[in-house]
This record gives structure tokens, sequence and C-alpha cells, in this order.
């Protein structure tokens, strides 16, 4: 498609193309091929994309340490999925100490999204602008020099080229398009942003048990919560413990102030699920699921089955049946603290 053919290839004429996640992937890989085969074609440009240019066995951050030191450009692919990936600014901060230019190339993701970031700084480049894409083009051959053809020859290339992306990329823009962020703003409450580790709130069913059940619950989680502070919980919180009287209950609203406040700040949750009767520690369950808190449910009768059967499949959580409360102190007792290092790495 270029003019150019039959340059030899030069050390200088490299990008390096960062991606972080499979979308990102694909599109670093399309945009590597319509650099290299369309837009640039017969001009000595390399495109360097990780994983696809490493072969196995290779000491891979050296060969990346190696095609940086070749690189004079880079393009970072961010995605919706990517904006918060720890490789993605690893690879920017690798770019930026050796000094090459940096275009931060964001495919279906608001610009905004990189306010306050290492990258915020940097002339980003919206893939669903063809203008802007096209500027870019410009960009890289006027940094490497490759075509020596009239503006609007490069110009009408670079369409037929972003057409082509667009086209080979429709299924993963279409995924994209129809993703949304997670915002943790949203999640009540707001202010909290941190979590205390050795914290454990213990959740356990109030006004939906009689009186008599009541009180044995309370007595055996008073006994409980002198045993999480043995194996080494800084503090372990419970509404029982606080609330004496089986005839004072808090209403909702204070309860929900409280409750959501502490089991945001916690880092583990031990449920007692003494009867299959609805309660709101069923709530108290998926909020701590959203959250990824270590979750262990003590449960007596039953639970519903996608509860009884996530430790399958979600390592935050597990559950044990109980016959009596006796049986869960012996299970605390005996596992200690590591009965509730469920998501953590070795």
């Amino acid at each position: 498609m270029a003019s150019g053919a039959g340059k030899s290839k030069e050390p200088d004429k490299k990008i390096f193309i960062s991606w972080s996640g499979e979308n990102s992937k694909e599109i670093a890989k399309v945009i590597k091929k319509a650099l290299e085969n369309k837009i640039f074609e017969g001009t000595g440009l390399e495109c360097f994309v990780s994983d696809l240019d490493i072969s196995s066995g290779d000491d891979w951050w050296n060969k990346i340490r190696r095609e940086l030191s070749k690189c004079k450009l880079g393009i970072i692919c961010i995605t919706k999925e990517n904006l918060k990936a720890p490789w993605i600014f690893f690879e920017s901060g690798a770019m930026v100490a050796r000094n090459l230019k940096l275009i931060p190339l964001l495919v279906n993701c608001d610009i905004r999204a990189l306010n306050g970031t290492p990258l915020s700084s940097r002339n980003m480049v919206d893939f669903y602008s063809q203008e802007k894409f096209i500027k870019m083009i410009h960009n890289i051959n006027g940094e490497f020099q490759l075509l020596n053809i009239p503006s609007h020859g490069l110009d009408a290339i670079a369409k037929e080229a972003y057409a082509w992306i667009q086209g080979t990329l429709s299924e993963v823009l279409k995924k994209l398009k129809n993703m949304r962020v997670f915002n943790e703003k949203y999640i009540y409450p707001q202010r909290i942003t941190t979590v205390n580790l050795n914290t454990i709130y213990i959740s356990a069913p109030m006004s939906s048990i009689d009186r008599d059940s009541y009180y044995k619950q309370r007595e055996f989680i008073v006994k409980l919560s002198i045993l999480l502070k043995s194996i080494g919980f800084d503090n372990v919180i419970s509404p029982i413990l606080k609330n004496t009287d089986y005839d004072k209950f808090d209403g909702g609203t204070k309860a929900i102030k409280e409750n959501f406040v502490n089991l945001k700040q916690v880092d583990s949750m031990l449920v007692i699920m003494p009867n299959d009767v609805p309660s709101s520690v069923l709530v108290e369950i998926g909020y701590g699921l959203a959250l990824c808190k270590n979750i262990v449910i003590f449960y007596k009768d039953t639970l519903p089955y996608i509860l009884r059967d996530a430790s399958s499949h979600i390592t935050h959580i597990d559950s044990r049946v109980f016959i009596n409360y006796e049986d869960v102190i012996s299970i605390v007792s005996a596992n200690g603290k590591q009965l509730f290092k469920l998501g953590e790495e070795d």
C-alpha cells in the first residue's frame, strides 16, 4: 500500500505496543499488523508486542528491556478493562525512563478516566476519532521519516487502514462498547475506602429467631468473640454483642448506618445460620461477597444452593455444617486464623 519498498530495516524503526487484558491484546495485535503491513509496508518499521514476540523460554524482562532500548516510540492500548492494570503503568514507566515518546490509545474508554494517573499528562488518542487516529499516523511518520509522500496521500492510507482495523476488531469493539467500568465510589458507604486487617464481623440472625434462641446464641457469640481475639483478630464486631435486650432491637436505618460501615472495614466475616428462616444475614453475606471479604459460613439446616456450592468456585468463601454451637468453637479452635485465609495467595 505504502511507498518506500525495498528499504532495509534499521534498529531504531521500532514501536513498543503495550497491552493488558485479552481485548487490549487483540487491539495491540491488529494495530501492529496495520502499522507494519498496511500503513508503513516496506519501510522497515517493526512493532514489538509482548507475548506475541517473546518465544517460550525467553527471559521476558530482559527481552522487554532489549526491545525498549531499540524503540523510539510507545503505544499503550487502554480499554475499560485495564484502566487500573499494574502492567500498563509498569511498561509505561519503563518507556518514560528511556525517554520514549508515549501515545495512550484509548479504545471505548473516556479520556477523563485517566485523570489523576501518570498517563494524564500525555497526548491521548481516542480511537473513535478518525481525525486523531490519522494525526497519530502523521506523528509516527514524522518521528521515523518513513514515507516521503504528500500529506493527503498519507491521509488516504491512514483512512483505509482505520476502516480495516475497525472491521477486524468489530467483535472486540462491540464487547468493549457493552462494558461498564466498576466504580467503587458507588459501594455504600462511599466515604469508607480502607480495610482494617485482623478484624472480623460476626453475622447472625437476631429478630428472626425466638427469645430463648436469641439469648443462647448471644451467649455463644460472646464466647466466640473471645476465642477469635485469642487466635489473632484485633477487633471482633457483631450487632448481637451490643444488643443485650431481645425486646429492644435497633431500627433498620440505624442498623444500615452502623452494620454496613463496620462490614466494609473488616477483612473477614464469620456467619452463623442456625435455621433457614429469612434473615438480613443473607444481605450481609451478599455485601461481603461483593467486597471480597474472607467469609466462613456455619449453617445448621440448609443454605441457598448458590451459597452452599460457592466455595467450589469463589476462593474467599467457605461453608460448613454444624450441629451445635460447640462444633463451631471446636472448628475455630482447631484451625485458628488459618480458617479465614481463604482468598490469600501462598
